[in-house]
């Protein structure tokens, strides 16, 4: 009896087992996930299985596969639409309906953690892929973030191909440190550097941020990112301790998607123009023999009036843009190849911008607890910038010279190729723009890698190990060259070669064990680990005069110099993280870190940057009965960030002399401080995130308070002790803002559908503790007499100052009242799509020093009609309205690629423009400009940069 019994079990449980095998075994789903409002596919929606990070992403047309539990939920989730939770049996083809406020969106709250916006306690800004660069072609990523962001202020140093833009993140920073944000991208810590070409030693400029180079950021191509997200306030930077004072911008490439391989190609062709030029002086007898003298009408009536403006600045640069990628993958592998080459003309000969990329996103799971990722990238750029910006009768700048050029005088060159020189300035224009040159090669590597396992997966809790690493290394090779027959040149250096060759190498690592926990309607999440960076530079510069004529080769040459400059930085830190979760209602965050630098007095000592933060989602709460309103968000939050002073401020450094013919060394005369400590930010900011109508209306607002204590600034010294600067921590200042988004879809059904967002913001920065009599800052004007910007307790960090009645008044502040950004995408009979970008700023003014030279030179047009040749003054209201961005695009309906046979997916033309339209009282070339360059403290000073340009493009993108 027993033996049958024993016998008919094991028959059940030998059938049971591979059912019960079977049940559990994966099943395959696939389908296409669409826009429900016109049916285009969609790409990079995240299919994931609910309570795991099992999934996908769609491709390019769409298409999604993934093989998943046997009674599983999926979740599609992506940014703009409204997450969906489907059964895996019922999964198949889904149409996404869009939600303006974005709630399903990731955001970074740590260097290892996330947390979807809806629960976010700080204010958050991202922008996607389609929104940098779906509407026009866009040279580089911060000249495409112009009025997309609140909190965030943008100025171009320069017009000229290849970008330079200082970006400021809720207002100034620092007073001798760093202004600009820090860059990460895929975990690469991004050097972002402003490198001079050394023009000023041929020009005399006054200082290297004069030179007008571009910073680094243009280097990386806008089509490659996924997605960017800004930190602009400590509360949320603080997790990145001692870089992050200035803000932290985080990048994140495309990756590759689960399915076949699908391919896309683009190609934008574009002209740009300048946006505008001063134009000619209506040029006549009388007004030759008032401005320059009697004596002068003769060679007025002799010559032929020539616009050198318009024969320096009236090209038409053409713009290619060519970009190639490839995307797909197994359930283990996934892979994002591209390629990209960019081609830009400037609106001046001999000026442009090259930049080819090559990138390979590769992501592989191991097993199922562990996963590789791997995002490298090779970029070759070239610049050609001209000769643009501030000088000291160098004859090099062309606008410099061109403001004192009587335009009846024949510059252009004879039979032989011979320039005459410029009677009436130290410099014939047309020489310089054709026979010098001013370029700039960089070859550069990014790559990271990063190591993910699962140490312990239960269903309540998990551990999980973080490893991260990233490299950026790149060589900017830097030529400037003025023949020796320059007017200038001939009988001082007698021609003029610099030969720059600057390393950079950036290391960065990060290593975490973040452990999650769900205690019934309490999830934790426990982040702690640590940081570490290593930045090493090596500047080398080599100059040579006296050329032997003809040559362009450093050894053909009567004097020779070398400059070298070898910087090492090291930091380290500990992080620790704790966020709380409470049923989606409560969401707390508290964290610190603790870093070390070796750009502090003591390398040895850590400083704690400590955060925290609470959100209430009131709407989640069961007392919550308005239907109307599906979000209802408050928060508030508090967070520390510092900056470390530059490098060599902690010592006296010796510099290299010649005594007859003995090589030595001599001190600087900046006097080191060995006891520096970082500057900090201490920043509150609170505010309510509101939805209404189920997604259709969303409306976030912020206020914040940033405080940055213990500045550092140099301090000019005595002569008496032998020195003349020294670096001290001893000012406070103090950040005010307000930042308000407003998100809509006021239309949408089966013909159209209309998303817009109007973004307003402004900042106020004040001076709030000066420990030392007040002061002019150093490197950010041109004195009192004609404009700088002046340090003083209770004073304005933005203000523009002038010595009127011997008092240092302020006559004007670069800062605007506010700005407002409206933007508006419309989809249309479902093929067409229509956007634009209107972006104002309200107040501010400028120091226009160009149309002082104009006026000096007595060219400037607006001389006759004023009555005068010099103005009252050259502070200009530096407000406009500027139409930022259009666009029209049509797709293809696919019944007309069926003769394609489904080897072409979809087929989308269009066209767009850039800065088409400006409205602005400002009689400069451009209201947005900072002759001081990216990073320095305050910008709004104009003198005689590259003239800013429109543009106007040609699109085609094809998917297969």
């Amino acid at each position: 009896m027993m033996k049958n019994y024993l016998k008919r079990k094991l028959m059940v449980l030998a059938f049971m087992v591979p059912i019960s095998f079977l049940m559990a075994q994966d099943v395959r789903v696939s389908g296409t996930v669409t826009d429900a409002s016109n049916g285009e596919p969609l790409p990079g929606v995240t299919v994931l299985v609910k309570g795991t990070t099992n999934g996908t992403i769609t491709g390019i047309n769409g298409e999604y596969e993934l093989a998943v539990p046997s009674g599983s939920t999926l979740v599609f989730s992506s940014i703009g639409y409204s997450s969906q939770e489907v059964a895996a049996s019922d999964a198949g083809d889904l149409a996404m309906t869009t939600d303006v406020t974005n709630l399903d969106e990731v955001v970074v709250t740590g260097l290892a953690t996330s947390v979807k916006r809806s629960n976010l306690a700080n204010s958050v800004s991202s922008v996607s892929s389609e929104e940098l660069t779906g509407m026009t072609n866009q040279g580089t990523v911060d000249g495409a973030l112009y009025g997309k962001l609140t909190g965030v202020n943008l100025t171009s140093i320069s017009g000229a191909p290849g970008g330079g833009i200082a970006m400021r993140l809720r207002g100034i920073s620092s007073i001798k440190g760093n202004n600009q944000p820090l860059v990460i991208i895929d975990g690469i810590y991004m050097s972002n550097a402003e490198v001079p070409s050394g023009l000023r030693f041929a020009s005399g400029a006054n200082r290297p941020n004069e030179e007008q180079a571009s910073n680094r950021l243009a280097d990386l191509d806008p089509n490659d990112i996924q997605n960017i997200e800004v930190l602009k306030g400590a509360s949320a930077a603080a997790i990145y301790g001692t870089r992050a004072n200035a803000g932290v911008i985080i990048i994140t490439t495309k990756r590759g998607s689960q399915g076949r391989t699908q391919f896309s190609l683009s190609q934008d062709v574009g002209f740009s123009k300048a946006v505008r030029l001063k134009g000619l002086r209506d040029w006549n007898a009388t007004n030759v023999a008032s401005t320059f003298g009697d004596g002068e009408v003769a060679a007025f009536n002799a010559g032929e009036v020539v616009d050198y403006e318009k024969e320096l600045f009236g090209e038409t640069g053409l713009i290619t843009n060519t970009n190639f990628s490839a995307r797909g993958g197994s359930d283990k592998t996934t892979f994002f190849l591209g390629g990209s080459v960019r081609d830009e003309e400037g609106i001046m000969k001999n000026t442009g911008f090259k930049r080819y990329n090559i990138r390979a996103n590769i992501d592989h799971r191991i097993s199922d607890r562990v996963k590789i990722s791997s995002s490298s990238s090779f970029i070759r750029s070239e610049t050609s910038r001209g000769f643009t910006g501030n000088e000291n009768e160098g004859g090099l700048a062309v606008i410099y010279n061109l403001a004192y050029t009587r335009p009846w005088y024949n510059l252009y060159p004879d039979a032989d190729g011979n320039y005459p020189d410029n009677p009436a300035a130290s410099g014939n224009m047309l020489l310089v723009r054709d026979k010098a040159r001013n370029e700039d090669k960089v070859n550069r590597t990014l790559q990271s890698l990063a190591f993910e396992a699962d140490l312990i997966q239960k269903d309540d809790q998990k551990l999980t190990f973080k490893w991260q690493g990233g490299l950026d290394f790149f060589v900017d090779e830097t030529f400037v060259y003025v023949p020796e027959f320059h007017q200038a040149q001939v009988g001082n250096q007698n021609g003029y070669i610099g030969a720059g060759k600057n390393v950079f190498t950036n290391l960065n690592y990060t290593a975490f064990l973040v452990h999650d926990i769900f205690l019934g309607d309490l999830a934790l999440t426990t982040s702690a680990g640590i940081s570490y960076l290593n930045f090493k530079r090596e500047f080398l510069y080599n100059e040579a005069t006296q050329l032997i004529p003809g040559q362009t080769n450093l050894t053909q040459s009567g004097a020779k110099d070398i400059i070298q400059d070898l910087q090492n930085e090291e930091e380290f830190g500990f992080i620790f993280q704790e966020q709380a979760n409470y049923n989606d209602q409560l969401i707390g965050t508290v964290g610190i870190r603790m870093d070390k630098s070796s750009l502090n007095g003591d390398p040895n000592k850590y400083y704690s940057f400590l955060k925290a933060s609470i959100a209430a989602n009131i709407h989640n709460f069961d007392f919550w009965s308005v239907d109307q309103i599906n979000q209802l968000k408050v928060r508030v939050a508090y967070g520390e960030t510092g900056s470390s002073a530059t490098y060599g401020s902690l010592f006296t450094t010796f510099d290299p002399t010649n005594i007859g013919g003995q090589g030595g060394s001599v001190i600087d005369t900046q006097r080191g401080t060995p006891n520096l400590e970082p500057e900090t930010s201490q920043e509150l900011e609170f505010g309510f995130d509101l939805g209404l109508f189920d997604g259709i209306v969303g409306l976030e607002f912020t206020a914040y308070n940033r405080k940055v204590k213990d500045l550092l600034f140099d301090r000019s010294l005595p002569p008496s002790i032998g020195f003349s600067t020294q670096v001290l921590n001893d000012a406070d200042l103090e950040n005010k803002g307000i930042e308000i988004a407003l998100n809509a879809r006021p239309v949408s059904n089966e013909n159209v559908t209309w998303n817009s967002t109007i973004n307003w913001w402004r900042n106020e920065a004040t001076y709030t503790r000066l420990g030392v009599p007040p002061f002019t800052a150093p490197g950010n004007g041109f004195g009192l007499g004609l404009g700088t910007f002046y340090i003083q307790e209770g004073g304005s960090v933005t203000g523009i100052y002038q010595n009127v009645d011997g008092t240092p008044t302020e006559v004007g502040n670069t800062a605007p009242d506010f700005q407002m950004s409206f933007y508006n995408t419309v989809n249309f009979l479902n093929n067409f799509d229509f956007s634009f970008l209107l972006h104002w700023k309200k107040g501010s003014e400028n120091l226009n020093l160009s149309d002082l030279l104009f006026d000096d030179g007595g060219t400037n047009p607006i001389i006759d009609e004023r009555g005068s040749q010099y103005a009252d003054t050259w502070i200009q209201p530096a407000g406009y309205w500027r139409l930022r961005e259009v666009a029209l695009y049509y797709t293809i309906p696919k019944s007309a690629l069926a003769v394609f046979n489904g080897t072409i997916q979809s087929v989308k033309i269009g066209s767009s423009g850039r800065n088409l339209w400006t409205k602005t009282d400002y009689l400069g070339y451009d209201p947005e400009v900072s002759t001081n360059g990216t990073n320095a403290l305050g910008s709004g000073l104009d003198v005689g940069p590259y003239p800013n340009n429109r543009q106007i493009f040609f699109h085609l993108k094809v998917n297969f």
